[in-house]
């Protein structure tokens, strides 16, 4: 365990000042840009220095499949390995009455490839049927005398049929949505405020949500960042989680085929049908509106030469992986190559030669233009991994705290305004700060992956095991950790005290509240960090074998590991 100073020492070198010359005491144990250990200092000042990031593979993006090349899959594995959904319930707690969604019913859009006519819906159930916790069975309760009756009866095969066990129910095409492994985890927390009388969190409800599917060599990943506050953009973005998951199992793993042997085109057609079932789904459980990212991760067809024509020959003789990404929002897709650092998959969906505004989600599903959604950025992408790289989704409350401007480690380059002055007057610039460096766009996108990377390789403190191999669960947590410590200063600012009461300590009126805090705006604009609801999904890419039949063990192991990453308030 690391002592609270090696916890600072750590941390600080993280949000150290890199315009100040050398970094701190832990810099040297930095990875560099390039495989050579011949490099020092920071890898802000490394990069502003000229030094270039390691060659990336390819990272292909249109509007549809179509644009894309057409790989060939391997045989798509249906058996489930490991699910998991959240926050509180994730996707387990839209659609409750098992309702099939527009999509389901619409002529005009169909399965893919679909053997049989029409695809079987879940039979109607009752919402008074489900529990919060959805995968429970219901046990008969027995009293002291019918077990004082049982013990006089003779010890033999009792000749009474026993009771049926109550179905399982199915939701978006899956029974247990509690089975979260080390490469196939999830992590979600708010970075809002909490009111110091009320105790309350700013923001609430979450308003992200993710899910994740994975089987012997695919998965499915989906997240989802509903639009402002409150419970119908959380709502907007369960259902949109739902609609999709739910058509991406029927419509690539059918129960009346095993081991589909598919295409990318055929991928990337079910992404975008998906998202008209997540739209459809938003309107029926009358949400508002969410960003939505959805990938599909499945094993290349290696003895492929049309495949080889695009990845190249390797003597390597691990498998390959093809991530097919579709998105719309600021919800991004990433992949983490312990070879080749972090890239990011969805590029294509925002221009990284221009600087964004935060503020703008560049499109949404749901409402937005009567029953429209908005679809500006619709964008499909796609790129080959490798075995043992992770696929990791975030919302923009975790990849925006990466962004070397809103960390305050360096500041964005903007356009000279020169404001005519009387003749009296001299003519003044404001200085700039000359203790950050200054960037353009696209290396703000490039210093954003680098500061992913370095967490990702040497954690958020010095520790002694960075050899270990890094794991999905991991990722999440190391990414929602860092968004979380970085904005703890703004949080204590808010939730100071004497911003909600006056000095004989009595609740001071909302009106009051507000002007105090808007005194307080400058203060806040200078603390690093965005406050905003934070989540992260990811899946090591690797060839699992089938689960073993222990079921005690299973649940047991999944007990242990879901309370061992308690989902966060802001405080921490």
């Amino acid at each position: 365990m690391p002592s609270i100073k090696q916890k600072f020492a750590g941390f600080f070198r993280q949000i150290s000042n890199s315009g100040g010359g050398e970094c701190l005491e832990n810099a040297n144990q930095m990875k560099p840009l390039h495989t050579s250990d011949s490099n020092t200092g920071c890898f802000i000042q490394r990069y502003l220095n000229g030094e270039s990031r390691l060659k990336q593979p390819d990272i292909l993006f249109g509007r549809t499949g179509q644009e894309l090349p057409c790989l060939r899959l391997c045989s798509l594995q249906s058996e489930i390995i490991a699910t998991h959904t959240g926050p509180d319930g994730g996707l387990t707690t839209v659609n409750r009455g098992q309702r099939g969604h527009v999509t389901s019913q619409d002529p005009d859009v169909s399965y893919i490839d679909s053997e049989d006519d029409a695809v079987p819906l879940p039979s109607t159930i009752s919402s008074e049927s489900t529990s919060n916790d959805v995968n429970a069975t219901v046990q008969p309760e027995v009293s002291d005398e019918h077990l004082a009756d049982h013990e006089e009866l003779p010890t033999k095969e009792p000749t009474t049929a026993a009771e049926p066990p109550e179905p399982e129910i199915e939701i978006a095409g899956v029974v247990n949505w509690n089975r979260p492994s080390g490469i196939a985890f999830g992590a979600a927390t708010s970075l809002y405020e909490r009111h110091p009388i009320s105790g309350e969190t700013a923001g609430n409800p979450l308003a992200d949500a993710f899910a994740i599917v994975t089987r012997s060599n695919n998965a499915l990943l989906c997240l989802a960042d509903g639009v402002n506050w409150g419970e119908r953009a959380a709502l907007a973005a369960r259902s949109a989680i739902h609609g999709a998951m739910d058509y991406l199992n029927r419509a690539l793993f059918p129960s009346t085929t095993n081991g589909r042997q598919l295409t990318t085109n055929d991928v990337f057609l079910s992404l975008l049908r998906s998202f008209h079932a997540a739209h459809s789904m938003i309107l029926q459980e009358g949400g508002l509106l969410t960003t939505l990212t959805a990938a599909v991760v499945a094993q290349l067809d290696q003895s492929s030469l049309q495949n080889s024509l695009y990845t190249g020959s390797d003597n390597s003789n691990s498998a390959k992986f093809v991530v097919c990404v579709c998105n719309v929002g600021d919800s991004l897709a990433y992949v983490y190559s312990p070879k080749h650092g972090v890239r990011e998959i969805t590029h294509g969906s925002h221009d990284i030669q221009s600087m964004r505004d935060m503020r703008d989600a560049l499109g949404a599903l749901g409402p937005v233009d009567g029953q429209n959604p908005e679809l500006n950025n619709l964008t499909c992408s796609m790129t080959v991994i490798e075995e043992g790289d992770i696929v990791f989704l975030t919302s923009d409350g975790v990849s925006d705290n990466f962004d070397p401007v809103v960390g305050k480690f360096v500041v964005a380059r903007k356009p000279d305004k020169i404001v005519p002055l009387p003749n009296s007057a001299k003519q003044t610039t404001k200085p700039p700060n000359r203790n950050l460096p200054t960037v353009e766009a696209f290396q703000r996108h490039e210093l954003t992956l680098l500061r992913m990377e370095d967490i990702l390789r040497n954690g958020m403190m010095p520790t002694n095991d960075n050899g270990n191999h890094l794991k999905a669960q991991q990722l999440c947590e190391d990414l929602v950790d860092f968004a979380t410590r970085l904005t703890t200063a703004k949080r204590r600012l808010l939730e100071d005290l004497e911003l909600y009461v006056d000095q004989d300590g009595k609740p001071l009126d909302p009106e009051e509240q507000k002007i105090r805090r808007r005194k307080i705006c400058e203060r806040l604009a200078l603390i690093p960090g965005k406050l905003d609801h934070a989540t992260c999904v990811a899946y090591e890419a690797r060839i699992q074998p089938p689960n073993p039949v222990n079921i005690a063990g299973t649940e047991a192991l999944t007990r242990e590991m879901v309370a061992s990453y308690p989902f966060r308030e802001s405080s921490i």
